[in-house]
């Protein structure tokens, strides 16, 4: 690659730039900037010879894209350097660590997702099984078959016996139509209660001036 030579006429220290004369084409100085230099053993100065490559930008302008200092030697790199795109690699690395959070977080949201709904379904299937199974071991109940109007007048006719329960008890005091309610309680009592005086003719009906009128 072929370099081209010239003298750095003008330099800028603290901004880091200045400006080469060529040796040939000398009507127009090319820009340089310390970037292109950062592996000289040592910062250019004014009055350097510089061995660079140019290119013309956009506005016409020409800067050197490659240089070197001519007899000065260029730095090799430095073990710090080599070190360096390690140490760039343990930050990517956490990066990367923390981006996967949010994976893990969604993975296990989705399982606790599919894991409930699958919950519910089997919880109605045992309901459902157990509901069947109580379906099936209720007894069944024979429904009373229909006769005919011929099996009806063949079947016996039973006379049901009626046992009527007493509506009225003894108590103890009570003789006396004063003490009665009605014609009904008043004749339980002299039937079943002993010591009534409450049927003074003797004719089974007690007091008729009373209650059984």
């Amino acid at each position: 690659m072929l370099m081209d030579r010239g003298v750095l006429v003008r330099w800028n220290d603290e901004k880091g730039f200045g400006f080469i004369q060529p040796d040939k084409n000398t009507d127009q100085n090319v820009f340089i900037h310390i970037s292109v230099l950062k592996k000289m053993a040592r910062k250019p100065k004014v009055g350097d010879s510089i061995l660079y490559q140019m290119e013309v930008q956009n506005d016409g302008k020409r800067k050197a894209v490659i240089a070197s200092i001519e007899g000065v030697a260029v730095l090799a790199a430095s073990p710090i350097s080599h070190q360096e795109p390690r140490q760039k690699s343990r930050p990517h690395s956490r990066d990367s660590f923390n981006k996967d959070k949010p994976h893990q977080h969604s993975s296990r949201t989705s399982a606790v997702n599919t894991i409930v709904p699958l919950l519910i379904i089997i919880a109605i299937g045992v309901f459902g099984f157990k509901k069947y199974q109580a379906f099936n071991e209720a007894p069944i109940v024979n429904e009373a078959p229909v006769l005919t109007n011929d099996e009806i007048e063949q079947r016996p006719v039973y006379q049901e016996k009626i046992q009527a329960t007493p509506q009225f008890q003894c108590e103890t005091g009570k003789t006396h139509c004063s003490h009665m309610r009605s014609c009904a309680e008043a004749t339980f009592y002299i039937n079943h209660c002993p010591n009534t005086q409450m049927d003074g003719d003797n004719d089974g009906i007690p007091c008729e001036r009373q209650w059984c009128s």
